[in-house]
């Protein structure tokens, strides 16, 4: 769960590219541009493929602005990079559904961990 407290708005931006210079600097710059800021960032390349991957988690600067992401300027982003990416909205909740065998012991360390 992310940091940010229950209720406030926030998005989770997870995205993965071909690898180039200034990915991590675009996104940063059109967060910014946005009015939002940026509360826990992620990323790793993979050498071998050249693959970029990144996960950021981010909100309005201002809790009052409108909660509206400008969709259509994270696809531009992601065009120009050739991103596959997801924006999820942080306040709706995942549905999580757990399967253990009949043993006890498997669902407390799932629970556990």
């Amino acid at each position: 769960m992310p940091s940010e407290a229950q209720g406030r708005v926030a998005y989770t931006l997870t995205l993965s590219c071909f690898n180039r210079p200034g990915i991590v600097a675009a996104i940063g710059q059109l967060l910014f541009d946005l009015g939002m800021n940026i509360t826990e960032a992620q990323q790793f390349d993979d050498t071998e493929s050249r693959h970029f991957f990144m996960r950021v988690v981010f909100g309005p600067v201002d809790p009052d602005a409108v909660s509206d992401v400008p969709r259509a300027a994270l696809a531009g982003l992601a065009e120009r990079f050739g991103m596959d990416w997801t924006l999820k909205d942080n306040r709706t909740r995942t549905k999580v559904l757990l399967m253990v065998s009949k043993f006890d012991h498997c669902l407390v360390d799932l629970l556990y961990r």
